[in-house]
Order: structure tokens, then sequence, then C-alpha cells
């Protein structure tokens, strides 16, 4: 058979009413998929942030503040570089530092709050007013990243936070260095009493021994952006579920069409081409549809002068007891001998030359395939027994 020729299968409203009736749930999954992608695709599936802002501050260690103790003015501790530099060589060197690591790492910015400065003002001794300028707490550092994920602004601050760290070693070490060496060169040319500069000497040297420019972290800012979702339109939701509709539709027609199970009359006589079609017992087994269906085996029967009929089910699932029970309730048997088999495919190489008795195949609604029919049919003709025709019974 060429494929101009080849026959196209029909598809019939009952049919395809069987299909929607058992795979009902086909409908609704397409409908919640295309309402559901429309939805992703408007909206962008923006649930989720798309940037995220992390400030993390840092507070900076007085390290020298133990040496006041033992005279040493702190505010002759001059770090070099100054704050300022320090920033500075932190801001050129980090981004460096970090593709050195990751090329995904994002840039961080480091800004540095100055404690607070207060001014007093008291009265001395001859009534004049005096002024003093006090500091109130220390230097806090505050390192902000923006990036998708929160985990790479942490590994990036830290990059940041200890690059700070080593640049406050180096200055306020060699802060030390500058006073002690000046100091020595006092106790260099001091005809005094050398003692209270030889303490601040050790002292400081102790001191520089010791600095590590720790900064201890104090608290911490995320904030989130692009994490709204917009609004989905009703004309969208509308179109999706048309979209759906058609999928469903497309697949139950589909379905519909590869669909082997013996549904109706109309698929069991394609099934049996030129074989005749006895009829339908209902699924009641009524006397009426039994009778109906007995008439017509008599009549092949008598057609083909055959005096035995044996019912065939077709499938190995298929039961057809109820069915022979019922065909035996009308006259059938007064005219002919009424016999039941297993399937084909399970009849022995004697059931299958006896050849004295006409077959009967038997579907069953739903149950039965087409490809199950036809197989039957050509055991059957291959073995030379004859068959009078099929019959369908109802679920």
């Amino acid at each position: 058979m060429g494929p101009l020729t080849k026959e196209i299968p029909q598809i019939e409203l009952r049919s395809i009413w069987q299909v929607i009736r058992m795979r009902w749930w086909i409908v609704p999954i397409c409908l919640f998929v295309s309402a559901g992608l429309m939805f992703a695709q408007e909206s962008d599936l923006q649930n989720s942030p798309t940037t995220i802002t992390v400030n993390k501050i840092y507070g900076a260690k007085d390290e020298t503040a133990g040496l006041a103790l033992f005279g040493v003015d702190l505010d002759a501790i001059k770090e070099f570089p100054s704050f300022q530099n320090q920033l500075a060589i932190v801001r050129a060197e980090g981004p460096q530092l970090l593709l050195a690591i990751s090329q995904d790492l994002p840039a961080v910015s480091v800004t540095r709050a100055e404690p607070q400065v207060s001014m007093l003002a008291a009265a001395d001794g001859d009534g004049k007013q005096v002024f003093t300028v006090s500091s109130n707490g220390a230097a806090n550092y505050a390192f902000t990243c923006s990036a998708p994920d929160r985990q790479h602004c942490d590994q990036a601050i830290d990059v940041y936070v200890q690059k700070v760290k080593k640049e406050r070693r180096v200055a306020i070490t060699t802060g030390l260095l500058q006073l002690e060496t000046q100091i020595r060169s006092v106790l260099a040319i001091s005809m005094s009493d050398q003692f209270p500069l030889q303490l601040q000497v050790d002292a400081i040297k102790q001191s520089s021994d010791s600095i590590t420019g720790e900064l201890a972290y104090v608290s911490e800012i995320v904030e989130t952006s692009g994490g709204t979702v917009s609004t989905v339109k009703v004309s969208t939701y509308v179109f999706g579920l048309a979209v759906g509709l058609v999928v469903a539709i497309l697949i139950i027609l589909q379905l519909t069409a590869t669909d082997d199970k013996i549904r109706s009359a109309r698929k069991l006589q394609d099934a049996i081409y030129k074989h005749a079609y006895l009829g339908e017992i209902d699924s009641d087994y009524s006397p009426a549809s039994s009778s109906q269906v007995a008439a017509a085996i008599i009549v092949q029967a008598r057609a083909l002068q055959s005096t035995k009929v044996t019912l065939l089910p077709i499938g190995m699932s298929t039961v057809i007891d109820k069915t022979l029970k019922s065909l035996e309730s009308t006259t059938l048997t007064t005219h002919l001998a009424l016999s039941m088999k297993s399937d084909a495919r399970s009849m022995s190489v004697e059931e299958l030359v006896d050849n004295t008795s006409s077959y009967v195949l038997v579907a069953h609604k739903n149950v039965s395939a087409s490809r199950d029919v036809q197989n039957a049919i050509e055991i059957l003709q291959r073995s030379g027994n004859q068959i009078l025709g099929a019959l369908l019974v109802a679920e």
C-alpha cells in the first residue's frame, strides 16, 4: 500500500467523548500550565530579588590607647600614610585583589566615618572661657557591595577588610616608629632625667610589636531591589487559557487517533472488516439485547451451515462468563451447541485444527483492542476455522 493510498484513521465524536471522560485531567493541566507560563513570561518571575546590597560596618580598634599610662601623648602618634591615603590605597588595589581570586566578585566601596567631636566650654580661675575639644568613640569603616548573590558580596567585603587591616597595621606601626625615633634623638642630647623618656621608648617599642590593625564587626544592613512582581493583565490570562484549551484539544485528538481500544460498535466493525457485526449486549445483560444478539448468531450459523458455536474472548483480561450465561438464557441453545474458549493466542494445536465449531468473537467495550481482534481473526483464518462474526459487550 503506497503512501497516497494509505488509509487515514477516522475520528468519531463518540471516541473523543470517551477519551475526554477517561482523561479529563488533561484539560485542567493544560489550562494551568498555559496560564502559569503566561504569568512567568509577563512578570519575568521577579519574585526573587535581582540585586542585593550589603552594607557592613567595622569598628577600628584603638591599639595605642594604653601608651597614655606611660606618659605618651596619643595626639603625637601620626599614622603614615594617613587614613585618607590608606583608603586611597585600598580603593586602588582592591579590584586587583578581587580579580586575582575570581572574576565574579563584585566591586566594593569603602568609607570611613570619623568619631564624634565635642567642644566643652569651662571657666578658669580668672573667669575666662576655656574650650576643650574631645573625641568620642573610634572611627568606623563602612563596606558596601551590590550583587545578585549575597555570598559573592560577603567574600568581596572580606577581601577589603583584610586589606584595610594590613594598611592600618603598616600606618600605625610607622607612626609609632617615627615617634620612637624622635624620642631617642632627644635622649641622645638631653642631660636631664631620662627615665620617663626611656620608659616611653620601651612602651612604644613593645606596642609596635603587637599592632594588628584589627577591625571589629559592628553591624550590617542588607537591602534588596528588583523583587516586585509586575501585575499580569487579565487579557494575558485569557490568552493563556485559550492556548491551553487548544493544546488540550490537540492532545485529546492525538490520543483519540492513536487509541486502539474498542470504545464503540463502529470501532469494532472497522476491526473485523468484512465479517458480520452481531450486535451489542448492554452492561445489564438484559434479555432484550441478549436475544437480539442470539438471533443474529443463529442467522449467521445457518448461513454457514454450522451447528456448533464457540465464544472467543478478545484479550487475555476479557471474561465472558456473564456473556455465555446471558446467551444461554435465550433460546440460542435449542438451535446451536454453545461453548466458550480462552483467548485465541492460548489455544492449542488440537483446538485450532478441530474446525467443527464456528467462532464468535466477543469484544469488551473500553477493554479489548482492535489489534487483538485482528490478531484473533488471522489466527482462526490461518487454521481454517469459520468466523460467524463479532459481538460487543458494554461495560
